[in-house]
């Protein structure tokens, strides 16, 4: 048995070495290259000692981040009761010590009715403690709270992440009228009240409004039946915006009210809605250039050069020569000329000229419109109606 192994193993061995490898081809064409150089170069390159790298290229591909210390979540003390529609913040903080690039991620285990105000958070950093503040408003009572989860993301993969329970919020309702603009806040002030006419049958008023801890988004009385928000600024702890309403033009006054929760009361405020001349800075985006009126100071201007033209030929006064000359060339300089074109079927009209303004109007067809001012990419309008609005410039095309 002994001799039968004994002649297997020689056999394999005769045939190992029978077998020709793919490399030793290459280095024996090697080695007759080395052997055609001068002997210094030869020796240079028997001295070179083999490579140890490793050869393994697909286990170098991955390299896995580790973190070194965990992420601790806690919060600031917060509010355990609050009114339906009134804001309300939670402090934030991220502790960790990471020393490397990483992205936040936020989920939230809540209800529908708990609307999260600011999802772009910004996060400040000090000493290893991240802070931000999440802002939350309630629209019913049955609105809840119940986890906060934050994951750290590096290369678009989360390497950390933890969760802090939030204990339970109370909404309480607030009392309201028919009146009621659906507001909560610290305090409510109307800076300016305008109203304009705007077209035959309606009219507009623009309400300047002020607040403190109040979503004023959140601005909105029943019955009105074209209504909204715009040019909002500040945060919620302090903002201002205009409101806009439109009316019949038979109103004559408006009512709403709102909810104090420090006095915890209605407060009720009622305006005359008369109309009026003079414009608030957001309110001459309504108005329109009166071009007819144009032409009559054009006609009264040229009316005043022939007066003073004749009243020159009895006075033979030089002064009176020159403010015929005067009105006569301001005359010509009076805008007078209306720009028409031609609204695409389809295209929408805003009541302002800005990305988040109301869209009021619908052009059913291809419909003619005069021109009355641009404004970045947007182009104030006149409708047939009456009606003013802004709409994109690339909505319009030449009459």
């Amino acid at each position: 048995m002994r001799i039968i192994f004994f002649l297997v193993f020689v056999c394999l061995s005769l045939f190992a070495r029978s077998e020709i490898s793919v490399f030793d081809g290459q280095d024996e064409n090697m080695q007759r290259e080395l052997q055609k150089l001068p002997k210094e170069e030869q020796q240079i390159y028997q001295n070179i000692a083999p490579s140890d790298e490793n050869s393994d290229f697909d286990s170098n591909i991955y390299d896995p981040f580790i973190p070194q210390s965990s992420l601790v979540l806690t919060t600031d003390d917060y509010v355990n009761k609050v009114y339906v529609g009134e804001v309300f913040p939670i402090v934030l903080h991220a502790k960790i010590t990471e020393d490397t690039n990483f992205d936040f991620n936020i989920t939230l285990q809540k209800s529908k009715d708990l609307i999260f105000l600011n999802p772009d958070l910004k996060w400040e950093y000090i000493k290893g403690d991240y802070r931000t503040v999440l802002w939350f408003e309630a629209k019913t009572s049955n609105a809840n709270l119940e986890q906060i989860s934050v994951s750290l993301l590096r290369n678009g993969k989360i390497f950390q992440s933890a969760s802090i329970s939030i204990g339970a919020i109370h909404f309480e309702n607030t009392p309201n009228n028919k009146n009621f603009s659906h507001l909560v806040a610290s305090s409510l002030e109307v800076k300016k009240i305008k109203t304009s006419y705007f077209d035959d049958s309606s009219i507009i008023t623009m309400i300047e409004l002020s607040a403190t801890n109040a979503n004023l988004k959140s601005f909105f009385v029943n019955g009105v039946e074209k209504q909204g928000i715009e040019n909002l600024k500040g945060d919620f702890n302090s903002s201002n915006a205009f409101y806009y309403a439109i009316f019949p033009s038979t109103k004559t006054d408006f009512e709403f009210s709102y909810f104090n929760k420090d006095t915890k009361k209605m407060e009720n405020m009622s305006f005359k809605l008369k109309i009026s001349d003079d414009e608030v800075s957001t309110q001459s985006d309504l108005n329109p250039t009166n071009r007819d009126f144009n032409i009559y100071k054009q006609y009264a201007l040229w009316a005043l050069t022939l007066i003073l033209a004749l009243w020159f030929v009895w006075k033979k006064n030089y002064f009176i020569l020159a403010g015929a000359l005067l009105c006569f060339i301001l005359g010509f300089l009076v805008d007078t000329n209306t720009e028409n074109a031609i609204l695409k079927a389809g295209s929408r009209a805003k009541i302002l000229p800005t990305e988040s303004s109301t869209y009021f109007y619908t052009a059913n067809s291809n419909e003619k419109v005069e021109v009355l001012g641009k404004r970045l990419h947007y182009v104030k309008v006149l409708f047939r109606d009456d009606k003013i609005g802004w709409v994109e410039s690339s909505d319009l095309q030449k009459n």
